[in-house]
């Protein structure tokens, strides 16, 4: 069942053009009877246009009502009016899809149509038209509703994996520094009581504050660094554990590694960087990573098929984003690139020098 929540399979109001058929075969009738057709049509095209407005939040009685009108006037213009009014029976299966949101509710709805146009004279070429009409609109908003479902479970997805990453993180600097500050604020504690009546020993507990403070301080420069500072083949393992759940393909392509371990180490940012930003930013099924090596240098490729379309914000200033990346690629005097690829989706290029002596 379609709830209110999701998207329903409305806004066809560009099939308002089939009722040109039933205007043509007017033409031919009484003057009077012509009024009283186009008049007709008119309605009836606006009561089809609010039904594509109705979403499944409005009132069951509200939406019953609109397709017991569509239904009453689709029935009356085919016997009273002009023959090609059958061809009002297909927007009023069609309208069911919307109006009926359970799934048998709007086969018997489509039924009901398709009977009344054969009853008033239809043919049975029409009525096929008009049961295969709302089947396909039915067909419609069961993929907009699965659509939308993915979307959703994606984005749940997404945010779950961000908000892991930064509280496994935040862990691990809580139990890196939980020490050292409590440690630190005894011995500055220490060092205040002690200024007074032991000056020598305050001053030994304000160089212990020091002490401890430059080994947190390398204990932190360490911890960021390994966080930071990991090889490509872990981080092409990880792109697949965190993409895999969420795309249709996941395909990498590398060769042996005959790079030296600085350059592998950015690569690997750059893998990390591509997958976080297609976790956070991007709308896509498809993912390709693609890593080649020459004599001279190594480029990474990281192309997903966003199907959103939207750009990447290239982040802050510092180590964060694509502005550090592309500071880290130039520091080994290589270069970073990314933006929308022709054709839709986002591609990631970057290319590094290497030294086959320096290989490791």
């Amino acid at each position: 069942m379609i709830t209110a929540d999701d998207p329903y399979p409305g806004g066809l109001f560009v099939l308002l053009t089939v009722l040109i058929g039933p205007a043509y075969a007017a033409m031919g009738l009484p003057a009077g009877l012509a009024v009283l057709n186009s008049g007709a049509l008119g309605l009836f095209a606006a009561l089809f246009a609010v039904s594509q407005w109705i979403t499944p939040k409005y009132p069951l009685a509200l939406r019953l009502s609109c397709y017991a009108g569509l239904t009453a006037m689709t029935a009356w213009g085919e016997w009273a009016l002009a023959p090609g009014w059958w061809a009002a029976a297909i927007l009023t299966a069609i309208a069911c899809a919307n109006l009926l949101v359970h799934m048998r509710g709007a086969l018997l709805g489509i039924a009901a149509v398709t009977l009344l146009s054969l009853l008033s004279g239809a043919p049975l070429s029409a009525g096929a038209l008009v049961m295969a009409s709302g089947a396909i609109a039915i067909l419609r908003g069961r993929l907009l509703l699965e659509i939308a479902r993915s979307r959703a479970s994606r984005k749940a997805y997404a945010t779950a994996a961000v908000d892991n990453e930064r509280l496994r993180f935040a862990r691990d600097l809580h139990d890196l520094l939980g020490h050292s500050l409590v440690t630190m604020m005894a011995k500055a504690e220490l060092a205040e009581r002690l200024a007074v009546v032991d000056p020598a020993a305050s001053a030994a507990a304000a160089k212990d504050v020091h002490e401890v403070g430059r080994a947190a301080m390398i204990e932190v420069q360490q911890a960021i660094t390994g966080y930071r500072s990991t090889s490509l083949a872990d981080e092409i393992d990880q792109a697949h554990r965190s993409l895999d759940p969420l795309f249709n393909s996941v395909v990498v392509t590398m060769p042996e590694r005959v790079w030296p371990a600085q350059v592998d180490s950015v690569l690997a940012w750059g893998v990390r960087e591509a997958v976080t930003n297609i976790l956070r930013h991007a709308d896509a099924s498809e993912c390709t990573i693609t890593v080649e090596a020459t004599g001279r240098s190594v480029r990474l490729d990281v192309v997903n098929d966003d199907l959103g379309g939207r750009t990447v914000e290239t982040g802050g200033s510092g180590g964060h984003g694509l502005i550090g990346l592309r500071e880290r690629a130039r520091e080994l005097g290589g270069d970073l690139t990314a933006g929308l690829r022709q054709g839709g989706g986002f591609r990631l290029t970057m290319e590094l020098p290497i030294d086959a002596d320096e290989a490791s």
